[in-house]
């Protein structure tokens, strides 16, 4: 499992920082050829950028407010931020970003170098004109950032390289998701399109049966016609997206109570603790017990 720590005081950690916080931060492993990730996180109650004045990082970020909101500078922008906004960070740009007054957000993030990324920037994926991007909704992209942290780092240049895929498909999708905005060749519903709908309802309920043709009923469209649109827009099947998040959920069970591996797999709709492990070591690459404890 990645080496994770949480921290309770001032800490500054790659892109993000925090005063008076929490930050749980994973140190990820080698780089490979197209290079590699340095590290990932989550912070609770922080601040963002401890500096008075624009600062400059070494590499590339992405940094999600999960929670709370505040502003993004540079010198030709000054921006307000709010869960779901996602602050993308190049190497050398002078920027800042944080809360105003006592207030505190909570975020999460990815550190990441490498030529991969550079030819990113070459070609506008990642872009200083386009620093903050607006995602919905918050606990989709909120996921996607934060496995990351909770998934084995590599310890071979080959597994790094397959990492740095991974981060490099979630930029796509950032990129595409900004893209649409508001505008999607889906049919709005309660405020929202048919896809935001169909995440909130499968990330819903966790421990309850949901049957995958309600929900596509539910947004009004064919189960197969759902289904793969779903895939073919997230990356992931309807079912594997909600096995994500029920997965997601165990790991904060896991870190942050003493409930046994019984009560979580029960309490989050699991037949039995047998199942949870088996599916919480294929996606994370360690067991329940290596993640609760931070061995392995």
């Amino acid at each position: 499992m990645p080496w994770t720590l949480w921290v309770d005081m001032y800490v500054l950690v790659g892109s993000s920082s925090v005063a008076h916080g929490s930050a749980q931060v994973s140190y990820r492993g080698v780089a490979g050829r197209l290079g590699r990730v340095r590290m990932s996180g989550r912070v609770e109650g922080g601040r963002g950028v401890p500096t008075r004045g624009l600062r400059r990082f070494d590499g590339y970020a992405v940094m999600l407010v999960s929670g709370g909101a505040g502003r993004y500078r540079d010198q030709a922008r000054d921006l307000p931020l709010e869960p779901g906004d996602v602050v993308q960070v190049l190497p050398g740009h002078p920027h800042w970003y944080g809360v105003t007054g006592s207030a505190a957000w909570n975020e999460a993030y990815l550190v990441f170098d490498g030529p991969a990324f550079d030819l990113c920037a070459r070609t506008g994926l990642v872009d200083v004109r386009r620093p903050v991007r607006r995602l919905r909704p918050l606990e989709y992209w909120l996921d996607r950032v934060d496995m990351f942290r909770t998934r084995r780092p590599p310890t071979t240049a080959a597994g790094a390289d397959a990492e740095v895929c991974d981060v490099l498909r979630l930029l796509l999708d950032m990129a595409a998701r900004d893209a649409e905005g508001d505008r999607a060749s889906e049919t709005p519903r309660r405020g929202g399109g048919w896809l935001a709908e169909s995440r909130a309802l499968l990330a819903r309920d966790l421990a309850e049966p949901m049957p995958l043709p309600d929900v596509a009923a539910t947004v009004g469209m064919s189960y197969e016609s759902w289904r793969k649109r779903f895939a073919a827009e997230t990356g992931v099947a309807p079912a594997r997206f909600r096995t994500l998040r029920r997965i997601n959920a165990a790991g904060d069970l896991l870190q942050r109570t003493t409930l046994s591996n019984r009560e979580i797999a029960a309490s989050l709709g699991f037949s039995d603790e047998h199942h949870l492990a088996k599916q919480f070591r294929r996606t994370t690459g360690s067991t329940a017990g290596e993640f609760r404890h931070g061995t392995g």
